[in-house]
């Protein structure tokens, strides 16, 4: 029988292989989400609940189609799991008022999930933005 960290961490990568498929992901990824989600620490004026951050998640699809996460080190305690991260991808729409540029970027990022079961019922965020408006933003 799995034990719960290994039950949380297997989630875990599955809800990365999720947001990383552009096949699978519109209709898997917020399957995750409990619909009581709760979220921290993204854009301001985006609602802090599920929906909002479903509206997120699409802006990402959208202005970086092939973006994918990579988790470097999976850290349970709990119901809680934190998770930093490598998040790339190439910007084929605008994003935070920046229209398309074709650059790639990458970036390094923290968040931690809380879970109700199976679910991730709140979610917490840092991702190195200012690093990835400079990458879009450069001149090269």
């Amino acid at each position: 029988m799995m034990s719960s960290v290994d039950y949380l961490r297997e989630v875990v990568r599955r809800l990365a292989a999720t947001f990383n498929d552009p096949q699978r992901r519109e209709s898997s990824y917020f399957d995750f989400y409990d619909d009581s989600l709760t979220f921290h620490d993204f854009p301001p004026n985006q609602p802090a609940n599920k929906e909002g951050f479903r509206q997120f998640i699409y802006l990402l699809w959208k202005a970086f189609p092939d973006i994918t996460i990579t988790f470097d080190d999976i850290i349970i305690e709990g119901n809680k799991v934190a998770c930093r991260y490598n998040l790339s991808g190439t910007h084929k729409g605008e994003f935070l008022d920046i229209l398309p540029t074709n650059k790639q970027f990458t970036v390094k990022g923290m968040t931690i999930f809380s879970f109700r079961d199976s679910k991730i019922i709140e979610r917490w965020n840092l991702v190195d933005m200012k690093s990835m408006t400079e990458q879009l933003e450069s001149q090269t």
